[in-house]
């Protein structure tokens, strides 16, 4: 819901509700009508011209038909056979008669591949046309036997049968008494006999199964791509049904009582619909070209008002985030343009009005610095005076003196310089020995003090009184428990930082030392136990930010490390 209250969303769904919501739904009413009326000529035309082919194809067979009734019927095959019966007409004038007569019938029938007949009492006997003594061979290689078989099954009907890969109509020749005495043959084109249908399946790319008595289902149209078996039982005869995904199928059956036909057509539904879908493509195209009208006026609505109260909540974000001084990029003289300069102004004065407390809040940040450092002098000035006290009342010897020299060094870096907060190394370093010089006092030979200093790091800065309480926790944390040992301060310049590392070879850091190392790490001194690493840890956060780094370690001969990184440019 928090989406809703963006203006530019809002105008959004205004523009899309006033514009595009009638245009989609006038679309889609004119689509769904137009594609009705499409769909319903489409599968008119289909059904029309499978309904016109099955009448041409049926006048083919009925035509077939008729030719071999003929044969029974004009009684000339009848009397050649009687008359060689009685002995009227020899053997080869027989032949000659029944030869003359299939040639003379059948030869011009260009649905016939060939003409033949044979009598049961010399069926090897092929009397054939001219024409088709070529196409007769395959004949009797595949289908004559079973052909002669028939005779005594078929009747006076006509029957078509697929042997092999022919084609054939098979006919009983009977005499008056309707005793068979003979059997007639046709050849059949299937390309001639069902051009019809071929034409039509052609034209929609479908495939054609065609059944014609104890003719298999057969594939003619040659149309590849379309294996989908089909059980056209199933399909209405007059009707289209889909079948499979994407494939729809047609079926009619042959209109005669001399045979059985049934034509099927198996179509893509791609070619069958395809202007339908061209339609739909079109509309949708037509939608789509709505959409650069809608972008340009989105445009302008989002450039003029959305922007500019974009910009504007933004803006006002980033002050709300503590940026002072804000500016909006807002210009003309309508109502959103005199809104920017208003606010730009605001902002401005905003800022200015500010200025005087942000530089109260530094101030106080000094003060909790300088507050911070007064907690290490007491302490420290207090034991170099009681280390004074001692050695003035063992000897009377320059050693007080030079004891007094140094304190002035220390008391200088604690009490003095001006309230600044930064110094610079080399100003610190006299204070590292003069702190160094008044430890070596107390331990003697015990302890081994060393200094390795970048002569290019004496220039750099670091915070006052930041080696002294190092050097005081080496000390305190490590020699004294041990009674001796040996610390190392190095300072190197690396570039734009100034590392800084004091080394005890006392004693090592115990779990519990670690616990208290690390809360000191985070600047909270637990139960006062390492207050000047503490300390050391809240002033660089204060002063640098998350740009200084403060770490200790140990190394595998047990001394600990405390490494500082302060950088020298702070940003």
């Amino acid at each position: 819901m928090r989406i809703l209250k963006s203006i530019s969303t809002q105008l959004t769904l205004i523009m899309l509700i006033c514009y595009l919501l009638p245009a989609t739904v006038l679309g889609f009413y004119m689509g769904g009508t137009m594609i009705r009326d499409e769909q319903a000529k489409t599968e008119t035309a289909l059904l029309s011209g499978m309904e016109f082919s099955r009448l041409l194809t049926d006048q083919n067979l009925s035509r077939v038909v008729t030719l071999a009734r003929a044969a029974t019927y004009d009684g000339e095959l009848d009397s050649a056979v009687a008359e060689r019966n009685a002995g009227a007409i020899t053997e080869g004038e027989f032949l000659r008669a029944v030869r003359g007569y299939v040639e003379r019938k059948y030869s011009r029938e260009s649905a016939l591949t060939f003409a033949a007949v044979f009598t049961l009492d010399q069926p090897e006997l092929l009397l054939v046309n001219r024409a088709g003594r070529d196409a007769v061979s395959r004949y009797q290689s595949e289908a004559h036997e079973r052909v002669k078989q028939l005779s005594a099954v078929l009747d006076t009907q006509c029957r078509f049968m697929e042997l092999g890969e022919g084609l054939y109509l098979v006919r009983n020749l009977v005499d008056l008494r309707m005793k068979p005495y003979g059997m007639l043959v046709f050849g059949l084109d299937r390309e001639k006999l069902f051009s019809p249908v071929l034409d039509v399946a052609r034209h929609w790319d479908a495939r054609l199964d065609i059944r014609l008595d104890d003719m298999d289902d057969q594939n003619l149209s040659g149309i590849s791509g379309m294996d989908e078996a089909v059980d056209w039982d199933d399909v209405a005869p007059g009707s289209i049904a889909p079948v499979s995904v994407g494939m729809y199928a047609c079926a009619q059956l042959g209109d005669s009582r001399d045979y059985a036909l049934r034509i099927g057509l198996l179509l893509d539904r791609r070619r069958l619909y395809g202007g339908i879908d061209g339609f739909r493509r079109l509309q949708a195209g037509l939608l789509f070209l709505l959409v650069p009208m809608v972008g340009v006026t989105m445009w302008y609505v989002h450039k003029r008002i959305s922007h500019p109260i974009m910009l504007l909540a933004e803006a006002s974000g980033r002050i709300e985030a503590g940026e002072l001084g804000v500016t909006v990029p807002m210009r003309g003289d309508d109502e959103l343009g005199r809104l920017g300069k208003a606010f730009t102004s605001m902002s401005l004065r905003l800022e200015e009005l500010i200025d005087k407390t942000y530089k109260e809040e530094i101030a106080l940040r000094d003060a909790r610095i300088q507050a911070m450092q007064s907690r290490i002098n007491p302490h420290f000035i207090n034991n170099a005076l009681e280390s004074i006290n001692w050695e003035a009342r063992i000897e009377g010897s320059e050693t007080i003196s030079a004891m007094v020299e140094s304190l002035s060094v220390l008391l200088n870096a604690s009490m003095s310089r001006n309230d600044r907060r930064i110094a610079t190394l080399k100003d610190e370093l006299e204070v590292a020995r003069a702190y160094f010089y008044f430890v070596g006092l107390s331990y003697g030979d015990r302890l081994v003090t060393r200094m390795d200093i970048d002569d290019a790091a004496l220039s750099a800065t670091v915070p006052v009184l930041t080696l002294q309480p190092l050097i005081e926790n080496a000390v305190e944390h490590g020699i004294a428990p041990e009674g001796g040992g040996e610390i190392r301060l190095s300072c190197q310049r690396l570039g734009p930082c100034l590392r800084v590392e004091v080394v005890n070879s006392g004693k090592p850091i115990s779990p519990e030392d670690r616990h208290r190392i690390d809360a000191a790490l985070r600047g909270d001194s637990l139960g006062g136990a390492h207050i000047g690493l503490s300390n050391i840890c809240t002033r660089l956060h204060l002063i640098y930010g998350g740009q200084a780094g403060i770490s200790v370690s140990s190394d595998a001969d047990g001394s600990i490390h405390v490494t500082l990184d302060i950088p020298q440019e702070v940003s």
